[in-house]
């Protein structure tokens, strides 16, 4: 199970190499590139905490999971969120983990 699941980092993107490129993004080129994301968190806040929560391989799973759904029917179905008087789609790593 440990092989399959990966093993959980509680500070992932400071401690695991393969996380390094996602803290980048999301503290670089995010912030230059601007918030565009409809859906709350966000999709790389979405996937740091899918990676600290349930470790690499699953996280990933998780990650492309999100980055398939983003923008798409998603917005249709999920509970709407306000942020800052912006309407975005409530899709949180707990509503998306029940199955395991």
């Amino acid at each position: 199970m440990l092989l399959i699941s990966g093993c959980a980092y509680p500070n992932a993107e400071e401690t695991h190499p393969l996380l390094y490129p996602l803290h980048f993004f999301k503290s670089y080129l995010s912030d230059a590139d601007g918030d565009r994301c409809p859906m709350y968190p966000s999709c790389s806040t979405y996937s740091m905490e899918s990676f600290k929560k349930h470790g690499l391989f699953m996280g990933w799973i998780m990650s492309c999971d999100r980055l398939m759904r983003c923008g798409r029917d998603e917005i249709k179905t999920c509970p709407p969120i306000r942020i800052n008087g912006e309407k975005l789609c409530y899709d949180s790593v707990n509503n998306n983990d029940f199955w395991w």
